[in-house]
């Protein structure tokens, strides 16, 4: 079946297809076409704008008061999607999830606009659940975690000289059936890790002496992945001095490195990175089922998690983020209590909360592809992964009351496409342990150079806050090859960033 929908203006039609997809997974999308199953029309005069959704002979039409021209046409996607989405219920008699219109991965984003013309929390929450359709309960978390982002968010002109930098390691002991990150298994891959150390020093290097030379500060550095601890132990030492000798200054508020996976941890390595001046780390357990881990491809045991943190904390780091993952394959309300259960007893001072997304990148993803091209149907573990949005949505909340209970509050939020139940990611933090990098990542209002294999960098122009994406190669060999590449487009655009602001 191919679903598909008409509109004089395309724009209007293309601003639809994510709503389309929600409604109709699998299915082929397309506009202006004949036979469609909804026909948009648009009317404007000199202070509205209005859109009609025409499906099955029903009619839906929103409305809304023209403001700045220029605006004009965002307004009017913003009203195409939202009665093609009362239709879409009517037609289907289903609803896409509690987060109505706002399909993009960010959507504190549109939050933060509005904050940005000074209006209260009440209205806010208000116009998310009248002009985005937002269940009142997902406007009201929004609203919050927004509000207290606002005492992280800088000044476009203290914006300017800042910028925070992102580090990728793209090699992991295995990789985990729901990962689709660059993420190469050092089993198969490890003859590449000495020669992409090599490259990487070299982009820090270049690009330490750039960031100072043009007199900008790093406030933040993050270490990612992949697992960067399962580098050893010389290879890790010699990557944290590249690091604290060209890129961390006394002005560098946070410096994280995700130890990821307990398997990875040892005494030496945690040492390591306290000496170096990291100041908060991650160690990710996504379940504390035992059944769960094996599923999932992780090597390690609920026991290697709990004596991994307390090494962690025996070792002096007071900033520990913990992740888990809401859907995982074969479980139930049961173990998300046995795992929040668990990392209570740990006490952790961050808490991220995922709700599982099928990408295509991943190996689930794939596994559920090849069942149902076969069309079996017998019940096994890895097919109890598609639970229904409900009892998705009563992990994720009973996640957010375990949050609440260990003292935390929500700091950051995301939202990933193809995720079970259109749900969403959340960062928990007790008070005063809010990850900075994270919140600067997601609501680019700050400069992020990514370095490493698969590292995306944002190149925000504070003046307006617009932004450029850029991406270093994914592929460890590709990336070992093109490194001047990128770090003379790197210096380029901090050079081009420095003479606009000036």
């Amino acid at each position: 079946m191919v679903v598909s929908i008409t509109a004089e203006q395309e724009y209007l039609a293309k601003a639809c297809q994510e709503i389309l997809r929600a409604f109709y997974p699998g299915e082929g999308i397309q506009i202006n076409e004949e036979n469609s199953v909804i026909t948009l029309e648009l009317e404007k005069n000199k202070s509205h704008i209005k859109v009609k959704a025409i499906g099955q002979g029903k009619v839906f039409q929103a409305s809304d008061r023209l403001g700045i021209s220029s605006e004009a046409e965002n307004t009017a996607r913003r009203l195409a999607r939202l009665v093609v989405l009362r239709c879409l219920e009517d037609i289907t008699g289903r609803s896409i999830g509690p987060w109505g219109i706002l399909t993009g991965i960010r959507p504190t984003k549109i939050v933060h606009r509005i904050m940005d013309r000074g209006l209260p929390q009440g209205e806010i929450i208000n116009q998310l659940t009248a002009d985005y359709a937002l269940v009142e309960a997902k406007a009201r978390l929004l609203t919050e975690v927004c509000t207290l982002q606002r005492g992280f968010l800088h000044s476009p002109e203290k914006a300017g000289g800042l910028i925070s930098i992102y580090i990728g390691i793209p090699f992991c002991p295995t990789r985990c059936v729901y990962c689709s990150f660059p993420a190469y298994s050092t089993d198969r891959h490890g003859h590449l890790v000495e020669p992409f150390l090599q490259a990487l020093q070299k982009e820090i290097s270049a690009l330490g002496q750039g960031i100072k030379g043009l007199g900008l500060e790093v406030e933040t550095v993050y270490i990612g992945g992949g697992t960067p601890t399962s580098l050893n132990e010389g290879q890790l030492a010699g990557l944290l001095e590249a690091v604290t000798g060209n890129l961390v200054s006394g002005q560098t508020r946070e410096f994280t490195l995700e130890a990821g996976r307990p398997d990875s941890i040892n005494m030496d390595k945690l040492q390591l990175m306290k000496r170096a001046g990291v100041n908060r780390i991650s160690i990710n357990p996504q379940s504390m089922n035992m059944e769960t881990l094996r599923t999932i491809g992780r090597s390690h045991s609920p026991e290697e998690i709990r004596a991994a943190f307390t090494l962690a904390k025996e070792s002096g780091f007071d900033n520990i983020n913990m992740d888990i993952i809401v859907g995982l394959p074969g479980e139930t309300l049961e173990h998300i209590n046995r795992t929040l259960s668990q990392i209570a007893g740990l006490g952790p001072d961050n808490l991220t909360v995922h709700t599982l997304a099928l990408k295509r990148a991943s190996r689930l993803k794939e596994e559920q592809r090849i069942r149902d091209i076969k069309g079996d149907n017998q019940e096994t573990q890895d097919q109890n992964v598609i639970v229904t949005t409900d009892v998705v949505a009563e992990m994720l909340a009973r996640c957010y009351e375990g949050a609440k209970g260990m003292g935390m509050h929500p700091y950051y939020l995301y939202r990933q496409k193809q995720m079970l139940g259109h749900l969403e990611n959340v960062g928990f933090a007790q008070q005063g342990k809010d990850c900075i990098y994270n919140i600067q990542m997601m609501e680019e209002r700050q400069t992020v150079v990514g370095l490493g294999a698969g590292a995306g960098s944002k190149w925000v122009d504070p003046k307006d806050w617009t932004l450029l994406n850029t991406y270093n190669p994914k592929d460890p060999q590709n990336y070992i090859e093109r490194v001047e590449e990128m770090v003379n487009f790197k210096l380029e655009k901090l050079n081009y960033s420095s003479r606009s602001k000036s």
